[in-house]
């Protein structure tokens, strides 16, 4: 018996098994209905496949980033991380001169799911102190959310907001709450810059000189409970 041959009885076989299948029955009538069917079963499990493979690859991608941010120092050499100053992690737009249309060249795929992804929204642990001693039984908790206008200006929009866009955020909670006035003395120099402490989650103090550098290359991620203590210097 020939290939043909026996693949036309394997086909009749499956096609016949099919046929009798719950719910894929009813889409086949004939022989040739069956056939498009056992086609496009074949191919829709092929792509599943596929992009469960690509999934998981670029699962393992991104891992390695975060891994990677989270092994370096909190410095001002983050403001110089190679995702952010690389044009290759990004896509680019330019005009071409024979047709007068914009081209979109996007980056590799490799180098799109390597990327950290924006930080969306924090729980922040707030403590009050005073001569470095927390003057609250029971700390503040916040839920920081963070909208595209926010970020809007940012020359990579995909990373998310700046730290200081979250200390900003912190500082107002704080000065707007009845607890500042019933705390913080008249005429006290309380500032964002000086008295604003924020902690990523391990615990690493975050400085106002790296305020540029976005949430996503500090060693936090959306939904993550980061510290912050507010220092009031009566």
């Amino acid at each position: 018996m020939g290939f043909g041959a026996r693949y036309l009885e394997l086909e009749s076989r499956i096609l016949d098994r099919l046929s009798q299948t719950r719910y894929i029955q009813e889409v086949i009538h004939d022989t040739i209905s069956g056939r498009i069917t056992l086609f496009l079963m074949v191919v829709g499990t092929i792509a599943f496949f596929n992009e469960l493979y690509i999934t998981i690859e670029m699962s393992f991608l991104q891992k390695e980033t975060y891994e990677e941010l989270n092994k370096g120092y909190i410095d001002e050499s983050l403001k110089l991380h190679k995702m952010i100053v690389s044009d290759e992690y990004h896509g680019r737009e330019y005009m071409d001169e024979k047709s007068g249309i914009v081209i979109e060249e996007f980056e590799e795929r490799e180098k799109f799911f390597a990327k950290p992804v924006h930080v969306a929204h924090l729980y922040v642990v707030c403590n009050i102190l005073k001569d470095e001693n927390p003057i609250l039984s029971t700390p503040l908790q916040f839920h920081i959310e963070f909208s595209p206008e926010e970020y809007e200006g940012e020359k990579r929009l995909e990373f998310g907001c700046r730290l200081k866009v979250l200390r900003t955020k912190l500082y107002h909670l704080f000065k707007d709450s009845p607890l500042y006035d019933d705390l913080v003395e008249n005429g006290s120099n309380f500032t964002v810059s000086k008295n604003v402490r924020i902690y990523n989650t391990l615990d690493e103090l975050l400085p106002t000189t790296i305020d540029a550098v976005q949430l996503c290359f500090l060693k936090m991620e959306t939904g993550d409970k980061i510290k912050c203590n507010f220092v009031i210097d009566n």
